[in-house]
């Protein structure tokens, strides 16, 4: 009889260890889920920081030209004025229209500038995007390793008993890369089924 019982002891601490196991594995699973949405996430606000900044710089350098514009315009029709009262001030309303040139010029550059800081962070923007495919690519090997390099058959295999979370995850990156029908299709029924383990 001690024999049966130290069996069942044993059997009860397999089993013990194997729910631990299965445990730790879906803890694993949402922590690698949550990380990519995160990575997505940090992304996005970075991306709208970096465009909220740009706009800003365009809106500041677009109201300081208007109160330059409008400056040198009222300056110059006050030179007019006095010129017509008096014809020796012509030669300062030449020098004022001559700065008026200038500034033009000027807020040109500075147009000009601002295009070349638009052309900047589109160039990190796409930087940033391409830091975000290498991460999710990374976050997916996490969730299936080798995910890129299997069959649909393979992955197909893999999927029955994975959290909904991680089968979400997958489903999402292959639409968005080899986007086969066989592995959306398995993903589809296992969302579907009510039994599909969840975190």
């Amino acid at each position: 009889m001690s024999e049966k019982s130290a069996m069942n002891v044993d059997l009860r601490d397999v089993q013990e260890k194997v729910e631990d196991g299965m445990q730790s594995a879906k803890n694993m699973g949402r922590k690698v889920v949550l990380a990519s949405i995160g990575v997505w996430g940090l992304a996005y606000d970075k991306a709208q920081e970096m465009w909220d900044a740009s706009m800003g710089l365009v809106d500041k350098a677009e109201k300081r030209g208007e109160e330059i514009e409008q400056d040198f315009g009222k300056r110059f029709n006050k030179m007019q004025e006095q010129v017509q009262e008096q014809p020796q001030v012509k030669k300062v309303v030449d020098v004022v229209d001559n700065g008026y040139d200038t500034v033009s010029k000027n807020a040109k550059s500075v147009v000009a500038e601002v295009e070349k800081f638009l052309g900047q962070f589109q160039a990190k923007t796409e930087e940033a995007a391409k830091d975000v495919a290498i991460e999710v690519e990374k976050v997916m090997d996490a969730v299936l390793p080798g995910y890129d390099e299997m069959a649909a058959k393979d992955i197909v295999g893999k999927l029955p008993g994975m959290p909904k979370e991680a089968l979400i995850e997958i489903r999402e990156y292959e639409v968005k890369g080899k986007n086969r029908v066989t592995v959306l299709r398995e993903i589809d029924v296992l969302l579907e089924t009510p039994d599909t383990v969840a975190i």
